[in-house]
């Protein structure tokens, strides 16, 4: 067998189907993958390869692949390798690297020591060092991409042995079962722990949850709630956490941080005991730590311990998967006989829905308000897409503000694999979107919420989206400029600086059209609701480019002190 056939064969025993990448001069590892059965994705750009290879593994937990050729194609990788670093996805990033003998020869396209590139945004970083043990690093790519916390690996593979006249070896390939999926190896809690952390919880008069990321990873959403309802006690989650409770829970708070509905933040500094499933509490959850109180009882659970009091100061720290710990805190709860009826807090529920609730009212007033002319009002098109959301649908947001719209505003109908974002990179949710449609298939609808910044970054893959039959629902909220940076320097400095901010008023709705995609424009919120309808009766990738009020900010806390911000 050769490279390109002992990576095929090697993906079809993990159950791994696609592999995502732009193609390069590798041509026999592309023959022996076609050989092996195992599907090809290619889009316009590595970086778009490595989006729609994260987003396929947030959301079936399976490691993906995705390629870049040697040189300039690794070095794209690198920029979309980040974001499945933070999303802690198990995506590896396989790249093809200038042969040993040409190694400081100004090969063609060489950068020296390539794999250095990808250190600081992989679990595991690596370099095949001869055609015999790919089989058995392949593995441990695949078990350390998803095992305990799940992240990225990167892989180099010297040219020379993707080459036709690379070493054909004898192998007896196989996969390990426990490895086909996140999180593998999951690490159960001691019972003293959690009798503990049990006893602390009895005590409180305002506690609350915070469920993060690590509860979707860990596919615990379903225990959350349980453990929620069973002592009822409110939930907020982070923004990776968002989709672990559905929004209309009474128990539903929602996301906290920097993203994050008015209401959320001051329920937070309030609560005197935080029980923290699955998150680093890194400064986007705790408004650039200052939430919660420093009075506050924090109990950290989290897979990785050397998160575990990193942030915030801990009474209590776990280093156990969120499903086994949540499970064992309602059995020891149930032994001691706590329970809903036994708790101490009701009136702390009771205010916090009233809390919520004013906020909810507040959001579809603030949906009512008069926009410039000629423009839609954000928080009207937002409304309108939670009408428009059904329970089988994902909704993917790119960064800054339309991951606070999306954090903030959005409906989760469903809890699990229902919500996902950007988590740092601009442009980055256009090919995420493509990516959940892929690993979603026809049991529901994607929806993706991009600005004109950046909606202009992968624009080319509307082509790769209809290549591939890819019916994503893309609202591009359009008002032609960066208004998150324009909005800074207006609140903050007092400034304008219309050659850091604006663009042109570019109708991404004619573009996609161009590509022969489904294309319209929405220039008042009476128009809004049939060109969904439109788009979704296109049954192929939909862009509606919207003009939104240049001058209405996101839900973000960052112009509290500047603005009356009332959602």
């Amino acid at each position: 067998m050769k490279a390109g056939q002992i990576i095929g064969e090697t993906l079809k025993l993990y159950g791994i189907e696609y592999i995502f990448g732009l193609s390069g001069g590798d041509h026999p590892m592309w023959l022996g993958l076609r050989d092996s059965g195992v599907k090809y994705i290619l889009s316009h750009n590595e970086r778009s390869s490595i989006a729609m290879a994260d987003a396929y593994s947030r959301i079936t937990g399976k490691p993906s692949i995705a390629y870049g050729q040697w040189g300039p194609g690794a070095a794209l990788c690198v920029s979309g390798l980040a974001d499945a670093y933070w999303a802690q996805s198990p995506v590896i990033c396989i790249n093809s690297d200038t042969p040993s003998s040409g190694v400081y020869r100004h090969c063609y396209q060489e950068i020296s020591n390539q794999g250095n590139m990808f250190s600081d945004i992989t679990k595991w970083n690596a370099k095949i060092p001869n055609i015999n043990r790919l089989p058995d690093m392949l593995r441990t790519a695949i078990r350390v991409a998803v095992s305990g916390v799940p992240g990225p690996v990167h892989l180099d593979i010297p040219r020379e042995l993707t080459r036709d006249w690379s070493d054909d070896i004898d192998v007896q390939l196989y996969a390990e079962p426990e490895c086909k999926k996140t999180p593998a190896y999951r690490s159960s809690p001691m019972i003293n722990d959690i009798k503990n952390v049990v006893s602390i919880i009895s005590k409180a008069k305002r506690p609350l949850i915070l469920a993060g990321g690590g509860v979707i990873i860990s596919e615990a959403w379903n225990e959350l709630i349980k453990f929620a309802e069973m002592l009822n006690i409110p939930v907020v989650t982070s923004g990776s956490g968002k989709a672990s409770i559905p929004s209309s829970h009474p128990l539903a708070v929602g996301v906290a941080g920097y993203y994050s509905g008015k209401c959320v933040n001051d329920i937070v500094s309030k609560c005197d005991t935080y029980i923290v499933f699955g998150s680093n509490l890194g400064d986007m959850t705790t408004q650039g730590w200052k939430i919660p109180s420093s009075n506050t009882k924090v109990i950290q659970i989290d897979l990785n311990p050397n998160v575990l009091g990193a942030n915030v100061k801990t009474e209590y720290s776990l280093a156990a998967d969120a499903k086994f710990t949540l499970i064992a805190m309602m059995e020891v709860a149930a032994a001691i006989g706590l329970s809903k009826k036994e708790c101490k807090w009701i009136n702390w529920v009771q205010d916090t829905k009233l809390e919520v609730n004013s906020w909810k009212n507040a959001f579809q007033e603030l949906t009512k308000k008069t926009v410039s002319p000629d423009t839609v009002n954000p928080y009207y098109v937002l409304d309108t897409l939670n009408r428009t959301l059904s329970k089988n649908d994902i909704l993917v947001a790119d960064t800054g503000y339309m991951a606070a719209y999306g954090a903030a505003l959005m409906d989760i109908k469903t809890p699990g694999k229902s919500f996902l974002r950007a988590v740092g990179s601009l442009g980055y949710g256009f090919p995420l979107s493509l990516g959940a449609k892929i690993a979603l298939g026809d049991k529901g609808r994607v929806f993706c919420l991009m600005g004109d910044g950046g909606m202009g970054y992968h624009v080319s893959d509307i082509e790769t989206a209809l290549r591939c039959n890819l019916p994503v629902i893309v609202l591009v909220l359009n008002n032609s400029q960066l208004a998150f940076t324009a909005h800074t320097l207006k609140f903050k400095y007092k400034e304008s600086m219309p050659s850091l901010t604006q663009y042109l008023d570019i109708d991404y709705g004619a573009v996609a059209r161009a590509f022969g995609a489904y294309g319209e424009k929405v220039t008042s919120n009476g128009n809004l609701e049939a060109a969904l309808h439109r788009a979704l009766d296109a049954n192929k990738i939909a862009v509606i480019d919207i003009s939104i009020d240049k001058e209405m900010p996101g839900p973000v806390t960052y112009f509290d002190e500047f603005i009356n911000r009332t959602v």
